[in-house]
């Protein structure tokens, strides 16, 4: 029998042989009843929004909630080198996301460069090597970049966040003829981001987007 290393639960404190115990993994704040759409209301089918005018991506997965204790898991993971936690929603993701269609490529939300050497590693890049893993569908974190080095847009409003984020991508001339695309993020708010990530790849011929995040806020 294999040894195991126990180790406190990050959450709760007690012992565990995984990084979070079994009765704190149940008791995360599990997405559900969202718009498949933009993922962003309490409610079955398409909300009214999408209905009047749909975003450039056709559905969208968010496995949690952004509440405690996710958002805490997810701070840990991305400003604090928590690659162990990260790792483990990229699991969690890879096993409860579901589709009905698998798609060709899963492409992670880029940081800037600047950011990026900052941070040291892009949280999204993680999460899209573990899905791919779990999966089997392959990623692609070479293609897209963020050539516009943008301010947090956590302080914005909504419409700032779209003008912020106007013009911060490009692609890479697509290699493969990709008819659909998967975008991965860890945290979703008014989707501005991945709109325009769906936008540069709709030009480039992509006929189908998805978005998978990790939560929504």
């Amino acid at each position: 029998m294999p040894f195991i290393l126990a180790q406190s639960c990050f959450l709760c404190g007690d012992m565990s042989s995984l990084a979070i115990c079994a009765p704190c993994l149940a008791d995360l704040p599990y997405h559900h009843n969202a718009c498949l759409a933009c993922g962003n209301l309490e409610e079955e089918g398409v909300c009214y929004h999408c209905q009047q005018e749909l975003p450039p991506y056709t559905h969208t997965q968010a496995l949690f909630s952004y509440v405690y204790p996710i958002n805490k898991m997810i701070h840990a993971a991305k400003f604090y080198h928590n690659l162990v936690i990260l790792n483990l929603l990229g699991q969690l993701m890879a096993q409860h996301l579901r589709y009905d269609e698998q798609p060709e490529v899963l492409i992670p939300v880029p940081l800037h460069p600047q950011r990026l050497r900052q941070r040291g590693y892009n949280q999204s890049t993680e999460l899209a090597k573990c899905i791919s893993k779990h999966t089997g569908i392959p990623f692609d974190y070479k293609v897209c970049h963020r050539i516009k080095n943008t301010v947090s847009q956590r302080s914005l409003s909504a419409p700032q966040r779209h003008s912020n984020l106007q013009g911060a991508f490009i692609l890479k001339p697509l290699k493969e003829k990709w008819q659909h695309v998967v975008l991965i993020d860890d945290v979703m708010t008014t989707g501005a981001t991945v709109k325009e990530m769906a936008i540069v790849f709709k030009e480039a011929g992509v006929r189908r987007v998805d978005v998978w995040c990790c939560a929504h806020r």
